[in-house]
């Protein structure tokens, strides 16, 4: 009991910190910079990743790759411009949600993310059996 107390402390903190660092990326950061552009998008998914790891620890190994598989999902519906088909005004909460522009950089970023999660996986252990 205490080893699920402890992982669900560890997410809350996790996604905290994700969390602010996101926002003042948003905030803070201007959109000329390379942490803007992508860092953002890499971030992104261990956030994801945290605040469903609060919830659930099923199927850790496998969840990094659903949770970049939704950054995808979030990219090709910003391709085919749900957000404006669905008729959500530019700047509203679900157009930000959505997004808007389409980038392959961003899915590669997604999967530099997914990648994250994995070497914090293996750094903590995660994948060592004895």
């Amino acid at each position: 009991m205490d080893s699920k107390k402890s992982e669900w402390k560890y997410y809350c903190v996790l996604t905290g910190i994700l969390l602010i660092v996101e926002i003042f990326i948003g905030a803070f950061v201007p959109h000329t910079k390379w942490l803007r552009s992508y860092g953002g998008d890499i971030l992104v998914i261990p956030l994801i990743y945290s605040i469903i790891r609060i919830f659930t620890n099923k199927l850790p190994a496998l969840l990094p790759v659903l949770v970049c598989g939704i950054g995808f999902l979030a990219e090709i519906a910003q391709y085919f411009h749900l957000s404006d088909r669905l008729g959500f005004a530019r700047g509203s909460l679900m157009s930000i949600l959505i997004g808007t522009s389409f980038s392959w950089l961003d899915i590669i970023c997604y999967f530099a993310g997914m990648l994250c999660i994995y070497a914090g996986m293996y750094l903590k252990g995660v994948f060592h059996h004895e």
